[in-house]
């Protein structure tokens, strides 16, 4: 899988600017794709951003909690809303701290989701695309002959239908 060429089934090579999914051939062929594969690249992409936003925010989360109890002696002179850094840290100021940082890993959260599932249906309509099939899953071909049976069945229902007077 890793050793495709840059050009379709057809033998031709993409024209520059044409933005496809990778491996989608040019002219309609089916396309020498892992689509399974590219699907869950795209869900490896999605975890790694969402692990690495936890590590961070949990790191920062674990430094408010814990550095300024760590070295309250040392910063004991420092003043926060009029009391010392260390008491206003130990008493309410790293839970506004950590409820800010909730606030920030759903807002995060929420554009890395909308980012994976924007690449997730771009995906799936070149799959549906490179496929032929239309919106509701059903091949253009197969649609437009089944429109021309019904078309040609209706007449036919009519002239043959008893009348009863």
């Amino acid at each position: 899988m890793a050793n495709r060429s840059q050009t379709g089934s057809a033998g031709k090579a993409d024209p520059v600017g044409v933005s496809r999914p990778p491996g989608l051939a040019v002219g309609g062929s089916l396309p020498d794709v892992d689509w399974h594969g590219a699907a869950a690249g795209i869900a490896a992409r999605h975890w790694r951003r969402t692990l690495r936003w936890v590590a961070v925010l949990m790191a920062i989360g674990f430094v408010v909690t814990f550095v300024p109890q760590f070295w309250a002696r040392e910063w004991a002179q420092t003043r926060f809303a009029g009391w010392p850094l260390p008491f206003y840290m130990g008493a309410q100021g790293s839970i506004l701290v950590d409820i800010g940082l909730i606030a920030v890993y759903a807002w995060l959260q929420r554009r890395n989701d909308a980012r994976y599932h924007r690449e997730l249906n771009a995906l799936r309509d070149a799959h549906r695309d490179s496929l032929g099939l239309d919106s509701d899953g059903m091949s253009n071909a197969a649609a437009s002959a089944a429109s021309r049976s019904a078309s040609s069945l209706a007449p036919s229902r009519v002239a043959s239908a008893p009348t009863s007077r």
